[in-house]
Order: structure tokens, then C-alpha cells, then sequence
């Protein structure tokens, strides 16, 4: 996704738990440095951070047909996958209603295709277990709000504790790789789903930061006047380009017995699927040697109906899934 859409889809997580009432002690902690922590949720696709360590692999989980040993293991079957899920994400709500990838689909094994450790659900769990960390050292400020404490804290020098600011940029960085995990392209080892070419990767994330809008722009956040509550409405007010509704009320945890690797994990899974949706396998198999899919042509004329489904399964889900897991994160400290 683009820069613009990175920082709105943090921004409007945040607004997402305040307007819930849902952890207040968190959204006090971010919401006043959202607009310089809006860095966090794009510098991933800085090329200067990439080469720093966070490669381009780490962005993806490219799926693509299992032939090794143990198939069974690979395969996800569509009721176990809606399961996983969580019925409050429309990626699955997407899903659930889909006719077109039958039951012999479901069947298929597929596997990520990345080096070891070089995936979105690592990254995730990476950032996740790093940001308990730095909560749990946090300055005065961010210890008085974290809602588990330790007995340690006079050994470590205040000026190595963590301020505020560092850790709302961690989370903003989580949130980056957070809405990777619901880019369907970002899934799928097609070459359709490359970023280049001008296809439909590179053009459906301008279709979404065209709308999100300028106001996200970085240069835009770091030097606006604008009040904080401002900004947040600005971020509630996008929804209505995209036909987004957010349930009220607290926010699930993660599914059960999940962290927030295997959490990922699933939500890929269901981004590869929907993938296979937008792109259908049978005419644009897994093997490469079909035709190579255009936008226009899977999302463009006459297909208003389902590009609305993909911005309405996709943003949303990124939006909410980033809140959940800053939900956990925060209840979880000290665990």
C-alpha cells in the first residue's frame, strides 16, 4: 500500500479504539503523537530500511501450490479457515459468500513460498514481542499507563526507558505490516501480483491512496495545524469514499489459542484466497504460464461491484486487525 494509505489505516485504528471507548489508556499514549509516529507506518517501504534489514520479503507471504511431503498440512479447508478467521473480519465474510472457488479448491495445499523468517507473520511476531519489551521499560509516563508492571525499573537509567514517542512510532511500524498481511497481492506468488509492470498491484494501491486522499500525505501530517481531534475525524471521514462500517463496541482478542504469528498466518491464508477470487485460478493458474492479468480487466470496467467488495474486505481489515493487535499487545504486557 501506498505512504498515504499506511498512515490512515494507523490513524484511523487508533480513532477506531476511541470512538469504541476501547482501551483508553492506549489510545492516550498514541494519539497525541500520531502525526510525527505516522512515520512508523510507511518507513518500511523506505528503500534505505529495506536495505537495512527489513528486505522486501518481509512484506509478503507470496502462496503458490505444495508439492513436497505432508500435504495434508498444507491444505485449509474453507469452514476451518472462517473459523480461524473470526466472523467479525470481512476478509472471511468476503470469502464466505464467494461461489467461485469450490470445494476441489479448498482441497489444494498451498504453502508460502519465503526464505525462513522472511514473512509477514514473522515480522508481525517480531515487532509484537519487541514492543512488549519496550513497554514494559517505558519512561515514567508510559509506565503509569501500561496495565502490568514490574520490579525492575530502578535499574535501568531513565534516559534507556522508553518514551512515549518510540513506542507509538513501533506500533505505527506494526501497522504497516499488519495491512501487508490483508493486500491480496501481497499473497499470491503470481506473477499478476507483481509490483511492477503498472498491473493490478501497483493500481489498485493507487485506486486506494487516490482516495484516501492528499491529507495523508506525510508532508501533510507533519506540518498541519490541524488539532489532533482534527486529523481523527479526517480519518473517519474516508470511510464513507470507501462504504467502510466499523462494529461498535470493544474489539475482539485474537482467535483462540492463537498468537500473533499464527493470527497472520490465517489472514493471509485468507488474502491468498481472495487473491484467487479477484484473479480466478483457472484462468490465470498458479504455475505462471497463463495469461498476465491487467487491472482493468480483473477490476476495472464493469467490475465496480466487486473492486468495492476488495476495497470494503481489505481496508477495513486492516484497519481492524492493526487495533487487534494493539489490543493484545497492551494486554499482554508481562505475560
Amino acid at each position: 500500500m501506498d505512504q498515504q494509505t499506511h498512515s490512515w489505516i494507523a490513524i484511523r485504528a487508533i480513532a477506531l479504539l476511541e470512538q469504541n471507548n476501547d482501551m483508553p489508556a492506549l489510545v492516550s499514549l498514541l494519539k497525541p503523537h500520531a502525526r510525527k509516529a505516522s512515520v512508523g507506518a510507511w518507513i518500511p517501504d523506505d528503500i534505505y530500511v529495506k536495505n537495512g534489514g527489513c528486505r522486501t520479503d518481509c512484506h509478503v507471504l507470496k502462496m503458490t501450490v505444495y508439492s513436497g511431503g505432508q500435504k495434508e498440512r498444507f491444505v485449509t479447508l474453507k469452514a476451518d479457515l472462517m473459523k480461524q478467521a473470526g466472523p467479525s473480519r470481512r476478509m472471511a465474510g468476503f470469502l464466505q459468500e464467494d461461489a467461485t472457488l469450490g470445494a476441489d479448491w479448498w482441497a489444494i495445499p498451498f504453502k508460502g513460498d519465503a526464505s525462513p523468517g522472511q514473512h509477514l507473520p514473522n515480522r508481525v511476531m517480531a515487532l509484537a514481542t519487541m514492543l512488549k519489551d519496550l513497554l514494559l521499560m517505558g519512561d515514567e509516563q508510559v509506565y503509569d499507563l501500561i496495565p502490568h508492571k514490574n520490579d525492575y525499573m530502578e535499574s535501568i537509567d531513565a534516559e534507556a526507558r522508553t518514551r512515549e514517542e518510540a513506542a507509538a512510532l513501533y506500533f505505527f511500524m506494526l501497522s504497516h505490516f499488519a495491512a501487508d498481511s490483508c493486500m491480496p497481492c501481497h499473497c499470491d506468488a503470481r506473477k499478476l501480483s507483481s509490483y511492477s509492470g503498472g498491473g493490478v498491484h501497483h493500481k489498485l494501491e493507487k485506486h486506494w491512496s487516490g482516495s484516501v486522499g492528499n491529507g495523508f500525505e506525510r508532508a501533510t501530517l507533519l506540518k498541519t495545524a490541524a488539532t489532533d481531534d482534527q486529523i481523527f475525524q479526517q480519518a473517519r471521514d474516508v470511510d464513507a469514499k470507501f462504504g467502510l462500517q466499523f462494529e461498535a463496541g470493544p474489539l475482539p482478542d485474537l482467535g483462540k489459542d492463537h498468537d500473533e504469528w499464527l493470527e497472520d498466518m490465517f489472514i493471509c491464508r485468507a488474502s491468498f484466497a481472495m487473491a484467487s477470487v479477484i484473479a480466478p485460478y483457472k484462468d490465470y493458474p498458479y504455475d505462471n504460464t497463463g495469461p498476465i492479468a491487467k487491472y482493468d480487466a480483473l477490476l476495472g470496467n464493469g467490475q465496480a461491484a466487486l473492486l468495492q467488495k476488495v476495497d470494503q474486505a481489505v481496508l477495513h481489515d486492516a484497519v481492524w486487525n492493526t487495533a487487534i493487535y494493539w489490543k493484545h499487545i497492551w494486554n499482554t504486557i508481562g505475560d
